[in-house]
């Protein structure tokens, strides 16, 4: 082959056009449609907050204790008199860093271990998944919980410990990946016309195992957000006063009877938020495989 045609067969094409297609693709999708439905108002919610006529997450009013939904406590207020719905949108600003942040730091060692584990096999191979299958072993819930009571409480040691449980799931799944991607036909091509092995790692290896570790991190958001909420409501995880999702719904857990909006609305939010992040991974799974589309 002249050099002319091994030219055209590494020369990357350019990618804008490519992205803002499946972006496209990704928008239209009626998956997605419907996860932004619910996402957007509360992230809208979350930003306008301090801008909104709503009492302060700390502050509380001895007079108003425990008053029911209203045009002036939207959801309520509890045993302290504090607004539950300024609460619940500080504890959703707390549940999203938690999340994103869990996703990013498990898609970022997920695919530099697991890319290495499943591109150079033998011992790295073997030393790598040693590590995860024992980690795997233990519930990603109570290995949390673990380090936690390790590491110490807050918004740190949270993120860090549901991403630590986390990363051996992202480490197995794109090692997969790459495996069934180390023979297919077009990486033996690149082979023949000599490609090294950073070329073949970044311009094909890498590129093709991203759409299913987006649908994998939108996944893990979401279960990071329940994890973290989890961890709160036993006491291990964003510590009072500081409002969390988690522990707000602790704080109504006695007055379920007399207060049941304490507990039941913010609930309500993190299941919502858990039900729009799943289905835009289904719009991300969707709009990036064609297999998906058809």
């Amino acid at each position: 082959m002249s050099m002319t045609g091994s030219a055209v067969l590494f020369s990357p094409a350019h990618p804008f056009p490519r992205v803002r297609g499946k972006f496209m693709q990704f928008l239209s999708n009626q998956k997605t449609q419907i996860g932004l439905l619910i996402l957007v108002p509360i992230l809208v919610l979350v930003v306008l907050a301090p801008y909104l006529p709503l009492q302060k997450p700390l502050q509380t009013n001895l007079r108003a204790m425990m008053q029911w939904p209203s045009w002036t406590f939207p959801f309520g207020t509890d045993r302290m008199g504090r607004d539950v719905l300024s609460r619940t949108l500080e504890g959703v600003k707390v549940s999203l860093l938690v999340g994103f942040s869990v996703a990013f730091i498990s898609l970022a060692f997920g695919v530099v271990l697991g890319t290495i584990a499943g591109f150079f096999g033998r011992f790295v191979d073997r030393a790598i998944m040693t590590v995860v299958d024992i980690l795997l072993a233990f519930p990603s819930l109570l290995l949390a919980i673990g380090l936690v009571s390790i590491v110490g409480t807050g918004i740190f040691p949270v993120i860090v410990a549901i991403a630590f449980a986390d990363v051996p799931r992202f480490v197995r799944l794109q090692r997969s990946l790459v495996l069934g991607l180390r023979t297919r036909a077009f990486i033996d091509a690149a082979r023949t016309m000599r490609a090294s092995k950073t070329w073949l790692l970044f311009r094909h290896i890498v590129p093709n195992t991203i759409a299913p570790l987006l649908v994998a991190a939108s996944i893990a958001a979401a279960n990071a957000i329940l994890v973290e909420a989890s961890l709160s409501f036993l006491g291990l995880g964003i510590m009072p006063p500081e409002p969390s999702l988690g522990n707000i719904i602790r704080d109504g857990q006695t007055y379920l009877e007399q207060a049941w909006w304490i507990s039941t609305l913010p609930g309500a939010v993190i299941l919502a938020i858990a039900i729009s992040l799943h289905f835009l991974s289904d719009g991300i799974r969707e709009s990036l495989d064609p297999r998906a589309r058809t």
